[in-house]
């Protein structure tokens, strides 16, 4: 027996969109029939060194001046020996130190161009292999030169040298301690069930503690000279430049390294056996008890056309499953659920289908019978013909709409332009490869998709896989017990598989009585108009052309949209009642839609017309937005009507959404993660609970919960409107759809009050020894009031910027090791507060230096603004603003007047758009951080286990 030993939830996510399939089909290498597409200039130097480059000036919209520069590394984890394991993300690391002509390192030369780690340049590694990138925002030949003398140095003369791989080691330490979370270990042995049998288990990318702190210098250095060859790498370019001068560059710079024999490969495909594999995944910190089937199969694509049409007919056979699958949850017995699949690829020549069921506590053996008897069920009768012909039209419908598409993709070309590259395939012409797809398409009928769909389920290497919470022993029966269950279910007359329903065509209720809405002011100077409305309602109306023209901005192709807002004080704070019943009544409402409705017939609705109004609540405000095509305004406020004098839950609703909140608080298991994240929450708010507990479920009653909804509805609520269309036009709209809908409550106190969420005064420490991994962590939140201004709120974001940057280059230098460093400042309009986080994770041995680095380079923020920096975040800003505003112009209106009414009580910040960038000076900025002092804070410290 296999035990696998892990957790995760989201595995088993369907997939399979026709978009997603036809693209990596026109991916798939045929060079004899089709090449590369034409826009894309590419070659092979005499050593080997291949390039691909996309001329972006080719590309409308191509953002101006950017370049996106990747050199490919076709080797990594899956290349390195017993004795190198994480020896390729080693090397990765270390090239940006010393090389043969930059002493002072690669990671210098780019940051003495002005670029900054992460955001501009940064690396990565993987099983395959390791990729290099920059992004170089102002193109200039000079720069991009600059750009291809670095990537030769990374390419070719990196000098590993131990004393520099005894200081990155603390990095690397800190990186591989970083991934010692529930959700990495559930990553990493995903990894291990999928591709058991293969060498990717034995070769994890991060190494081992053990290899990163003992593998020597030479180690790397021969993996570095094995593997950094030219006849193993490629450079992929996205820039705006003459492809034919920069195919000369190219030859001149990395052309002289001659090209070397390599070595042997890894096999990297596992072997595939005829055994069903048993096995568990046991996680102390699992919360859900489930059962699975995975099936491995060779892959089925080659390169030819009949290749073309067995991908396609894969394709179709998924979607078919992944839609079918869905159908057959209904008949599910009660105590299993969640009936899903996935397919997709474990390495490069084998497949992948797997189903799962989650199950109530205890009833795991039903969740096997019934998994198995529904895949036997569609195995036996296969998918139905009218489902084939729809599929069959959408494929066809893409492929036509592909070839217009494909040929608009902005900066997508390089990424696709990678994944060809780093997968050996072919990035084809979309017109042509998706000419080769509705050629492929008439040939493939309803037998071929079911005979594929019986070839992956008669697959005989398997694995079965029992879960549950807490890690709790399951005992799920032998191999031939199994095989029994399947035999049982094969012999039996099994009911035929559930159909689509019939969806009925549906139009919203007529509003029976209009109301009246009545003109309270106007300012010309910006296009804004303020309503008041029949039943106590404001309209706060924007023409945005009025301002559009202020400030030079040329209609744009999105301009031909209305942007909806409405916001009321159904917040979920309250002071009397329960903030549990405000959530989950709203949660119950927006899942039943439109009252007397299926969901289906509701979905069905809003796709049909294009209408998706979002609910978001907080602790004082529920607000609705919506943006919708002009001509469909009156569509997305008739939906927003019936959400509003229609406040009932559907019962099955309320049924299945109660079931699944009573599951989660009758789970056991308990991570000692979030007993700290528990302990530091009633630190900071007071005795607050993160999640309902059963007695609270049991006393929220169906009509407990339609009472409170139609509280929240009866609260009066200001509307905000940003639209082109006329004037009379939305006011007639408004009459009808807003002014109509009853409010009962004059105000929020008549529904229990709400208050904000507030951290509280004073300073605090929680120090908490809980964790079980070798990994300590530190949390600081800290606040101080602070008036809520655009401007405030612009400086603080650029300082918490600032001081994350600072953190991290005094993290090098003081506490080295340190690898995971977010900060965020924020002003919370909300709470009125500057609000202030700094996390960490690293050594245990570090935390106490961690709190005195961060504590002195607080009392040091003024030091942090100087002149340069302060002139740079100045002109960053402009250019975003510019670009903000001739991209988004309705909608960066639509939002800032709703930020000016909702905090002002009038639209002054639609007037002082233009002085923004007034407050990124450094005497504004040195001024706001004199008076940041951040005296209220709480500070958490999580600790390992005391042994």
């Amino acid at each position: 027996m296999i035990v696998f030993t892990y957790f995760y939830r989201n595995w088993f996510n369907s997939i399979g969109l026709v978009c997603v399939f036809l693209f990596s089909l026109s991916a798939q290498a045929d060079s004899g029939v089709l090449g590369w597409d034409k826009r894309i200039v590419h070659g092979t130097l005499d050593n080997g060194f291949r390039y691909y480059l996309f001329d972006s000036r080719q590309e409308k919209d191509a953002p101006k001046g950017l370049t996106l520069a990747n050199l490919v590394v076709l080797s990594g984890a899956i290349d390195e020996e017993e004795n190198q394991l994480g020896v390729a993300h080693m090397v990765e690391h270390m090239v940006f130190h010393e090389s043969a002509g930059l002493p002072n390192g690669v990671r210098k030369a780019f940051t003495d161009m002005g670029f900054k780690q992460g955001r501009d340049f940064n690396a990565m590694t993987n099983s395959e292999n390791t990729r290099y990138m920059v992004n170089l925002r102002d193109t200039t030949p000079d720069r991009l030169t600059s750009i291809l003398d670095i990537y030769q140095q990374i390419a070719f003369h990196a000098q590993i040298k131990a004393a520099s791989l005894d200081k990155e080691r603390l990095i690397i330490q800190e990186e591989w301690r970083g991934k010692l979370s529930h959700r990495s270990r559930i990553n990493e042995n995903k990894k291990a069930l999928l591709r058991v049998g293969s060498l990717y288990p034995e070769r994890p990318v991060i190494g081992t503690q053990a290899s990163i702190q003992q593998t020597p210098a030479e180690q790397l250095q021969i993996f570095y000279n094995d593997w950094y060859a030219p006849n193993n790498m490629a450079l992929v370019m996205f820039a705006p430049v003459d492809t034919n001068a920069l195919e000369a560059q190219i030859k001149a710079i990395f052309g002289a390294e001659p090209s070397r024999t390599l070595p042997k490969r890894h096999p990297k495909d596992p072997i595939l056996d005829e055994s069903l594999k048993i096995g568990q995944l046991k996680d102390a910190g699992s919360k859900i008890n489930r059962v699975a089937l995975l099936y491995r199969f060779p892959s089925e694509t080659t390169n030819t056309d009949e290749g073309r049409r067995g991908g396609l007919i894969g394709y179709m056979a998924r979607s078919l499953l992944t839609q079918q699958i869905r159908r057959q949850r209904e008949v599910l017995p009660k105590h299993v659920r969640a009936l899903s699949s996935t397919k997709g690829t474990v390495s490069p020549n084998v497949a992948i289908l797997g189903f799962s069921v989650n199950v109530d506590e205890g009833f795991h053996a039903l969740g096997l019978e019934s998994l198995i008897q529904e895949l036997v069920r569609i195995e036996t009768h296969g998918f139905l013909q009218q489902d084939f012909d729809q599929i069959y039209k959408e494929v066809e419908d893409k492929a036509e709409s592909n070839k217009a598409a494909a040929k608009s993709r902005g900066t997508i070309w390089s990424l696709k332009m990678v994944e060809a590259v780093t997968s050996d395939k072919i990035l084809y012409d979309p017109e042509q490869s998706n000419d080769r797809v509705l050629r492929v398409l008439k040939t493939i009928t309803l037998e071929d998709v079911n005979a594929r769909l019986r070839k992956w389920l008669a697959a005989k290497d398997r694995i079965l896989y029992s879960q549950a919470v807490a890690g709790k022993e399951i005992e799920v029966g032998s191999i031939s017990a199994i095989e029994s269950i399947f035999d049982e279910m094969r012999a039996d007359d099994l009911a035929p598989l559930e159909t689509a329903p019939q969806v009925a065509e549906k139009t919203l209720p007529s509003v029976d009585k209009n109301g009246s809405v009545a003109l309270l002011s106007r300012q010309a100077t910006l296009g804004l108009s303020r309503w008041s409305l029949s039943n106590g309602d404001k309209l706060t109306l924007l023409d945005p052309r009025v301002l559009a023209e202020r400030y030079g901005i040329d209609r744009v192709e999105g301009d031909a949209k209305s942007h909806f807002t409405a916001i009321s004080a159904a917040g979920y704070h309250v002071q009397l009642g329960s903030t549990w019943a405000e959530q989950i009544a709203l949660q119950m409402s927006e899942a039943t839609g439109v009252y007397g409705w299926t969901d289906d017939e509701f979905q069905k609705w809003r796709r049909t017309n294009g209408v998706f109004l979002s609910a978001k609540q907080k602790a004082q405000s529920l607000a609705y937005r919506g943006v919708i095509d002009d001509g469909a305004l009156e569509k997305l406020l008739g939906v927003y009507w019936v959400n509003q004098v229609m406040p009932k839950i559907d019962t099955d609703v309320y049924d299945s959404v109660m079931a699944s909140l009573k599951r989660g608080a009758q789970v056991t298991a308990v991570r000692p993660s979030e007993v700290f994240y528990k302990r530091l929450a009633k630190t900071r708010f007071g005795d607050t609970s993160m999640t309902p507990t059963m007695p609270i479920l049991t006393s929220l009653s169906l009509a407990k919960l339609e009472k409170t909804r139609q509280k929240q509805v009866g609260l009066p609520v200001h509307y905000f409107v940003v639209s082109r269309l006329p004037e009379a036009e939305i006011i007639d709209l408004s009459s009808t759809y807003l002014a109509s809908i009853p409010r009962t409550l004059v105000n929020q106190s008549e529904a229990n009050g709400v208050t904000p969420f507030l951290q509280l005064a004073g300073e605090s420490t929680l120090d908490l020894a809980l964790n079980n991994e070798p990994k300590a962590e530190y949390r600081l939140y800290a606040y101080q009031s602070m008036p809520w201004s655009p401007i405030a709120a612009l400086q603080l974001t650029y300082l918490g910027e600032r001081l994350e940057a600072q953190l991290k280059q005094r993290l090098r230098g003081e506490v080295q090791g340190v690898y995971s460093v977010r900060v965020g400042l924020e002003h919370n309009k909300d709470t009125g507060r500057a609000e202030l986080t700094i996390q960490y994770s690293s050594s245990p041995t570090r935390l106490g230096d961690l709190a005195a680095m961060t504590k002195r380079a607080l009392s040091e923020l003024s030091n942090m603004v100087t002149e340069d920096w302060a002139n740079e975040v100045h002109d960053a800003f402009v250019d975003v603003e510019q670009t903000r505003l001739k991209n988004a112009f309705d909608a960066t209106l639509a939002h800032r007047l709703v930020l000016s009414e909702t905090l002002y009580g009038d639209a002054r910040y639609l007037n002082e758009m233009g002085e923004l960038a007034s407050g990124l000076t450094q005497e504004k900025l040195q001024a706001l951080v004199k008076t940041l002092t951040f005296k209220d804070r709480v500070v958490g410290l999580y600790r390992p286990l005391v042994p």
